[in-house]
């Protein structure tokens, strides 16, 4: 009985293209894994000592400031501060726990015409820093547009897979609540980039956001009562 042998420069060669494709894979996974793992550099959550306290910038200044112009009815600017609102957003019932989905790590980056919001978010075993970019403007009308930039995990790009995921979770949670009219507005305006009417209840007044100018750690609010539009 003849038994035929591939001839070993060719084994070589089959044994070669194998190992070369598992090490092309472990290289891709590695990429994907980095990827997918590495956080931006400006992510720094900020860790309150007291995290359980409400936030004193919130109580001392942004709240009196809110409540006390208000009433002067006449249009009125708010400075809010990126390290301010970290404080305040730190402090909040975090984790959250959504459809399997833990996100924690909170934080926001205010540059020139952009809100960057961040947070870790976890699913099973995998972990990834979520950014978030928007440029919200006031158009023509006097609309709120959040202007949604785009969606990463790490520095993968998952825009249109938040969008879907983010839709989802709505549709299940909202058809719960009674009139959530507010949210479902703010849903649109972030995931369609639907304009939103920009008026906010302040104690017993109602205020309009009427521009927004956003810079490097700060963004100034001009607000005005209701009755000035």
């Amino acid at each position: 009985m003849n038994i035929k042998t591939a001839p070993a420069g060719k084994k070589n060669k089959v044994l070669y293209i194998v190992c070369a494709a598992i090490a092309g894979i472990f290289v891709l996974l590695v990429c994907v894994v980095f990827m997918l793992t590495g956080a931006p550099r400006n992510y720094q959550p900020l860790q309150p000592e007291n995290g359980n306290e409400v936030s004193q910038y919130l109580t001392n200044y942004l709240a009196p400031q809110i409540h006390n112009k208000s009433q002067l009815d006449e249009p009125f600017e708010l400075v809010i501060t990126e390290q301010g609102l970290n404080d305040i957003i730190a402090r909040g019932r975090w984790p959250i726990k959504l459809n399997g989905l833990t996100v924690s790590g909170p934080a926001v980056v205010l540059s020139v015409n952009q809100i960057t919001l961040m947070a870790t978010v976890k699913y099973g075993r995998i972990r990834a820093v979520v950014t978030i970019v928007m440029s919200p403007t006031i158009d023509e009308g006097g609309l709120l547009c959040l202007n949604l930039q785009n969606v990463k995990a790490g520095s993968v790009g998952i825009t249109a897979l938040a969008k879907g995921l983010s839709r989802k979770i709505t549709a299940t949670y909202l058809s719960k609540v009674d009139g959530n009219t507010w949210a479902d507005d703010t849903t649109a305006a972030l995931l369609e980039n639907k304009a939103i009417d920009p008026v906010f209840a302040a104690y017993d007044n109602q205020i309009r956001l009427t521009d927004i100018d956003i810079s490097n750690g700060k963004a100034v609010l001009q607000l005005a009562p209701q009755s000035e539009r």
